[in-house]
């Protein structure tokens, strides 16, 4: 093969002697063959990495789309924007913490389920980088946080009320919608602005406060 059709070769995409196509081509049939709900949950695990690494603020949407093996235009049809982006990887990851809370709390009455759930639910958002970043760190996006804290609020009061109700609450809806959400708001401030007595901040202080001052509010 002369060299002049050896590049031929190379440019137009075309298989080499080996019967092996290009790299590049290998590689858009590869991202190609995905299904649609494959390529999104690779798009949200991406762009999870990258907020809890780069924060939202400096967050990459290309960056996501190559770590995701993703074109660029197939990430907009599906986010057209990094806030739509950003929302629903919230989203997504407010639904794994709910259901890490389910499985906390399953079998337990009331009032140790308030206590298991607002414990675990202080402990989830201080550990997990990037639930921290959405509720509590990232005040370099004010509006964007306080909207995702607002969905965090609105979500998890919504899947508490459900748990406590199941696990034999038998107050009114609403006013078992408004303590959890009293509850949830409490796990933010308490997250937000800690003590400074550190022994407060330990699991028996924490389950302590909770079974004293939260769960006598759900009956």
């Amino acid at each position: 093969m002369t060299a002049r059709r050896a590049e031929h070769t190379a440019n137009s995409g075309h298989a080499g002697e080996s019967g092996e196509p290009p790299r590049d081509l290998r590689q858009r049939k590869r991202r190609n063959t995905r299904s649609p709900a494959d390529q999104e949950e690779a798009i949200l695990s991406a762009a999870a990495d990258e907020f809890t690494v780069a924060g939202i603020a400096q967050a990459n949407v290309d960056a996501v789309a190559a770590r995701a093996g993703v074109s660029r235009s197939t990430l907009y049809r599906r986010f057209p924007n990094k806030d739509a982006l950003l929302h629903a990887v919230a989203a997504d990851r407010y639904e794994r913490g709910m259901r890490t809370l389910d499985a906390a709390v399953a079998g337990l009455g009331p009032s140790d389920a308030v206590v298991e759930a607002f414990y675990r639910g202080a402990q989830m958002i201080s550990d997990d980088p990037l639930l921290n970043r959405l509720i509590l760190a990232d005040h370099g996006v004010k509006r964007l946080t306080a909207e995702l804290g607002a969905l965090f609020v609105e979500v998890a009061t919504a899947r508490i009320a459900a748990v406590l109700r199941d696990a034999g609450a038998q107050m009114p809806a609403d006013d078992l919608a408004q303590a959890v959400e009293i509850h949830v708001r409490l796990v933010i401030s308490y997250l937000e602005m800690p003590s400074s007595d550190d022994s407060r901040r330990e699991p028996s202080s924490v389950r302590h406060f909770a079974a004293t001052f939260l769960a006598p509010m759900i009956w």
